[in-house]
């Protein structure tokens, strides 16, 4: 049977984040743990948040969760009880799926600056590494190793702009970055999950086959 994911409304199903949040130059894991206390807040999920829910969701090691929580809390960006402040500013949005997608929190930060700095009508913006990596607090080599981890996740594409020196030389010029529909990377993840799936399913046919060889003494048939 074909494999019909379920399409849902994207505006239904996103958070917002406060456009100040880059005003506070975050290092990008602390970034992403505000991003998840926002986002999680919005949801109205149950309960304080654990530091294993965050090391679980974010592939952070325990100790790193505990000293971001003091920073967020210290620099008054969440309560004692981790709950995000907000201050009704303006603000962008990220999809939900960006916690579902086993993203890291370099390539959820990247993701987020580019969703900030997109034209909402062609879903577009061309950005220097170096200028996300200033917002970001990463190198330019990081930057170009998340922007291809997202691209392999289908939630972008890139084109190499080309600019005009003053010699009149055509030089490379800034990527572009395009923002897909988000639905396009959970078809892809969901693809890549039953790919494996299949190949284990094979894998374990093989292996039956050959112990049954064994077993008779002969090829396996």
């Amino acid at each position: 049977m074909a494999y019909i994911p379920y399409r849902r409304a994207p505006s239904a199903f996103r958070f917002p984040l406060p456009n100040r949040i880059w005003k506070h130059h975050l290092k990008y894991p602390e970034f992403s743990v505000l991003a998840y206390l926002h986002y999680r807040h919005h949801r109205r999920l149950p309960g304080r948040v654990s530091p294993a829910e965050l090391t679980g969701t974010l592939g952070l090691k325990p100790g790193a969760v505990r000293r971001i929580l003091d920073v967020l809390t210290r620099q008054g960006l969440v309560t004692q009880d981790l709950v995000p402040v907000e201050d009704g500013a303006k603000f962008f949005s990220l999809p939900d799926e960006v916690f579902h997608l086993d993203l890291g929190c370099a390539a959820i930060a990247v993701y987020a600056f580019l969703l900030y700095r997109e034209n909402r009508k062609t879903y577009q913006c061309t950005l220097s590494y170096k200028t996300i990596g200033h917002a970001i607090d990463a190198s330019n080599n990081t930057v170009r190793k998340y922007v291809l981890e997202l691209e392999a996740a289908g939630l972008i594409a890139t084109n190499r702009t080309v600019v005009v020196g003053a010699d009149g030389m055509e030089r490379n010029g800034c990527l572009r970055y395009t923002i897909l529909p988000v639905q396009s990377a959970l078809e892809l993840r969901y693809q890549q999950r039953m790919a494996v799936l299949d190949a284990a399913v094979e894998r374990q046919r093989v292996k039956e086959r050959l112990a049954a060889s064994a077993r008779k003494g002969g090829p396996a048939g």
